[in-house]
């Protein structure tokens, strides 16, 4: 009759707590006239470092797992976003070619540049995914004048915007701050939400700015009086391929590659939103 546990030692030490795994193992080892145990004999081993490795072990495996189930799916929704795309672009430029009607033919024109820009976009995503990924994404970091560049984002939107409806806002009495960062990586997260702002808004104002917060880090910002996110789903919007509504087009990559930029820059990312 034996027995093996394994079990864990929490010890103090000038305020620190020091956990340690320990392997225990017993057996019986003299018996009275009832044959009940009378003493045993037996042995404690610290494991520590053996349950360090095979916790990483775990850790490893789950890992690759996810990645595994990731690849999956990016390969599922990147197939049936490029065929989508392409499908659109093939089949109105055969329409484009047989057409005569001026008008007719505008139309269609327009319909192949709108689906021609969002798969350079989407090429464009998955190709700063693979470069976040593989850890070769290049950042060069430069003193950025902040109200210069809010500034210029949103002349160059507001030439963009067809809905008469919105309005892109920059308080130009904003102070003049600078930082340190990534210029171009700055204007392609601002400039995602931006788009996103965009695409949910129907009417009212969306506006950009910032703000410098009690312990010196200067907080940019996209607000809008659009149809606002749902609770549950603001835990996952920054989650690969989420997207709030499937009839609006969109890979439901750019807030991903944003959260990576971000968190490689050194910054944070978040969403405040109320439903409606």
């Amino acid at each position: 009759e034996k027995v093996k546990e394994e079990y864990r030692v929490v010890s103090t030490q000038k305020g620190f707590h020091r956990i340690e795994w320990v392997e225990a193992q017993a057996a019986v080892e003299t018996r009275d006239e009832n044959g009940n145990p009378l003493t045993l004999v037996g042995s404690s081993l610290v494991i520590t470092e053996r349950k360090k490795m095979e916790m990483e072990l775990i850790n490893a495996k789950n890992r690759a797992e996810e990645s595994n189930r990731l690849k999956s799916a990016f390969l599922a929704n990147m197939s049936h976003e490029i065929r989508t795309l392409l499908n659109a672009i093939v089949g109105f430029s055969d329409l484009l070619a047989e057409s005569d009607d001026r008008e007719e033919r505008f139309g269609y024109l327009k319909i192949v540049q709108e689906n021609n820009e969002l798969l350079l976009q989407l090429i464009s995503d998955i190709l700063d995914l693979s470069k976040i990924e593989a850890g070769t994404f290049k950042f060069i970091n430069d003193r950025v004048n902040v109200y210069q560049l809010c500034n210029e984002i949103v002349r160059s939107y507001s030439i963009k915007i067809k809905n008469h409806q919105v309005k892109l806002i920059f308080d130009e009495q904003s102070p003049v701050y600078y930082i340190t960062s990534d210029k171009n990586r700055v204007i392609q997260v601002l400039s995602n939400f931006i788009n996103n702002a965009l695409k949910f808004t129907s009417q009212g104002t969306i506006t950009l700015g910032y703000e410098l917060l009690p312990n010196h880090e200067l907080k940019l910002y996209v607000c809008d009086t659009g149809q606002g996110i749902a609770e549950e789903k603001q835990k996952v919007i920054f989650d690969r391929f989420v997207k709030l509504n499937t009839f609006v087009q969109g890979t439901g990559l750019g807030l991903s590659i944003c959260k990576s930029l971000v968190k490689q820059m050194g910054g944070q990312i978040g969403v405040n939103s109320k439903e409606g």
